[in-house]
């Protein structure tokens, strides 16, 4: 949790006039409270000291987390009661004094007739404003009674549709990535820490998607995309969309974040919308991004960020599918492989038969013509040399010198030699 009561007990308890407001006594010590919000997360509230103008005063409690952060707030859209009588605004920072660690925050100023006003902050980490801040307005709502009274919750209920609604933690598909969503939004997809998800105003968020076995990207990451993405709906049977880019910030060589204005063709009109592309190599690329309808822009960009910056990948159910991939994989080749070896045992004992077979039709076909044709085969073993002759011929032969010739029984044939 980022620590920053000290600073609020004194910073904000001793408030001079800045700007236009007046020199007043400081307000007595303990009069702003500071209040730790259990699911993380402060908020306080309280009078502040002197005379002048609410903008005066915003301008002052902006300065004073300057210089408590190190880090100049980024301020967003002010909201203002319809009565003048308060105003609120969403702010971003990063606490370079307390670990570099991005926040979020809304302040809110409210004045009362005689001049009077008072504040009331409320702040996160960035990557939990969204779930932690419902649950401080809703303490804060009971707890701080600003002057100007009722009218001041007016700019504080307007800022609050333009920021995060409550959200709740969700996963689906394998479960390799979990998002927090508001109601009414659905996760479409989860697939290998991929995650695809829609709102209830056709918000479209798209985290951690490959694309892969594209022709090979050009030189504009952000063309690349917009041709995957067209070429993604053409095959889906759906109009390519119209994108048109506003800004294309090279991150490094191998990847680019562009804000960009699109129309899908869907009947919710064009859509701001922003997207990172990164380069995997030739044919691949991954992306992340999201779009909202233009006219819920504005009101819903606090809630869009606070969804994305939820987004989280499994990782270990991402291993543990990679590892069943992995298992998948080598039953598969160990079952190929088994099966390629008895194929080829099939194939050679087939062989060897086929062999035999034609071997035994040779040495009988031997067999029939030496008995047609009365003739014998004879081994000369003086001279290691065999050959087939006439009969009486053979029997001469061995009758004449029985130690060197011999006539060669069927069985004894052999292939090459004699048939």
């Amino acid at each position: 949790m980022i620590r920053i009561k000290t600073f609020l007990a004194v910073s904000l308890l001793n408030l001079a006039t800045v700007c236009a407001l007046a020199q007043q006594t400081e307000p007595a010590p303990g009069n702003f409270k500071v209040i730790d919000n259990p699911g993380g997360g402060q908020y306080m509230y309280g009078p502040l000291t002197g005379r002048g103008t609410m903008p005066e005063a915003i301008v002052y409690m902006l300065r004073q987390l300057h210089t408590y952060f190190g880090d100049r707030p980024e301020v967003g859209k002010f909201f203002q009661s319809r009565d003048g009588s308060s105003i609120a605004t969403f702010f971003t920072a990063v606490a370079k004094k307390q670990g570099d660690r991005p926040i979020q925050g809304l302040l809110i100023v409210a004045s009362a007739g005689d001049g009077s006003a008072s504040a009331a902050m409320l702040y996160d980490e960035k990557t939990r404003f969204g779930v932690s801040e419902p649950t401080m307005m809703q303490a804060l709502s009971l707890a701080w009674h600003p002057a100007g009274g009722a009218s001041s919750a007016s700019a504080t209920a307007t800022a609050h549709r333009g920021s995060v609604a409550p959200l709740v933690e969700t996963t689906g598909g394998d479960h390799t990535a979990v998002i927090s969503l508001p109601a009414g939004w659905k996760i479409t997809a989860v697939n290998g820490g991929a995650l695809t998800a829609v709102g209830s105003n056709r918000e479209n968020i798209f985290l951690g998607l490959l694309y892969q076995g594209l022709p090979p990207q050009g030189p504009d990451l952000f063309a690349d995309f917009v041709n995957a993405s067209n070429q993604y709906r053409s095959t889906h049977g759906l109009q390519p969309a119209t994108y048109a880019a506003i800004t294309k910030t090279n991150i490094s060589g191998q990847a680019v974040q562009a804000v960009f204005t699109v129309d899908l063709h869907d009947g919710a009109g064009p859509r701001k919308g922003s997207v990172r592309v990164d380069s995997w190599g030739p044919g691949a690329f991954g992306v992340s991004g999201s779009n909202i309808p233009e006219r819920f822009a504005d009101e819903e960009n606090a809630t869009m960020m606070a969804v994305i910056q939820s987004y989280k990948q499994n990782a270990q159910m991402i291993a543990q599918l990679q590892q069943g991939v992995m298992n998948r994989i080598q039953a598969d080749a160990a079952r190929a492989n088994a099966q390629a070896a008895a194929i080829n045992a099939r194939r050679e004992s087939s062989t060897a038969a086929f062999n035999q077979h034609m071997d035994n039709l040779d040495r009988s076909s031997k067999i029939n013509q030496d008995y047609i044709l009365d003739r014998s085969v004879v081994r000369d073993n003086q001279n290691a040399e065999r050959g087939t002759v006439s009969n009486s011929y053979a029997d001469s032969l061995v009758r004449n010198n029985p130690e060197r010739f011999q006539i060669v029984a069927n069985q004894d044939l052999i292939k090459g030699k004699d048939y």
